[in-house]
């Protein structure tokens, strides 16, 4: 298609949704550019590669940065869905997550994000499957016309809510640019451990993408 709009010599914009798939080398990524993709959005999700593996994502957290680099350097913005909350997280692997979307953001691979608190739906693998997520479902005898979102029991146990502050006010702060210095355990409100990801874990993902 963008090869299509190209020939046409089509002036238009246009942005869309993808999976960050490594297939998307930066070659692509610059015909995508050439044919008026302005943007496109994806899920990172957790930024976690245990989690990523566990919800069957089929993407690893290094492999997101190589893809989204090669989209910013062709000048096409890109915005990344971000999940927390998901069964079986811990507060280290969140605390770890938003270490690797700080660094992320602070060498221009993402430049847009937004943290969506997870919730079990009952169609999805985790209501249809709990048992492999390790939750306990808590049915809702009160539902008596479509029910979607489910209750369940996680037992790790961790205190999403308090976390989820600290991870958008830390967001909201790399998106206008500041705070890409600061430890980012310094966002969240009460004390949590420090994050256990090298400082140059992307940095050194994103040298391995082979110059066009």
């Amino acid at each position: 298609l963008a090869k299509r709009l190209i020939e046409k010599n089509l002036v238009i914009s246009w942005w869309g949704n993808i999976r960050f798939e490594k297939t998307f080398t930066p070659e692509k990524c610059q015909l995508l550019a050439d044919s008026g993709c302005i943007a496109i959005s994806g899920g990172l999700e957790v930024a976690s590669d245990r989690l990523l593996t566990l919800m069957k994502k089929g993407v690893t957290v290094e492999q997101v940065a190589r893809v989204t680099k090669g989209f910013a350097n062709a000048g096409i913005l890109v915005h990344a869905y971000l999940m927390y909350g998901f069964p079986t997280q811990t507060e280290q692997e969140t605390v770890d997550s938003l270490e690797r979307v700080r660094q992320l953001m602070a060498l221009n691979c993402i430049h847009s994000a937004y943290w969506h608190r997870f919730a079990a739906t009952i169609h999805s693998p985790v209501g249809q499957q709990p048992e492999d997520y390790q939750i306990t479902l808590i049915p809702n005898e009160n539902v008596l016309f479509a029910e979607n979102d489910i209750q369940y029991q996680d037992p790790v146990n961790t205190d999403h809510p308090r976390l989820g502050l600290g991870l958008k006010k830390a967001l909201y702060n790399y998106m206008h640019g500041i705070g890409f210095d600061y430890p980012v355990e310094t966002w969240f409100e009460t004390p949590v451990n420090q994050t256990t990801v090298p400082s140059d874990l992307i940095e050194k993902a994103i040298a391995l993408i082979e110059p066009i």
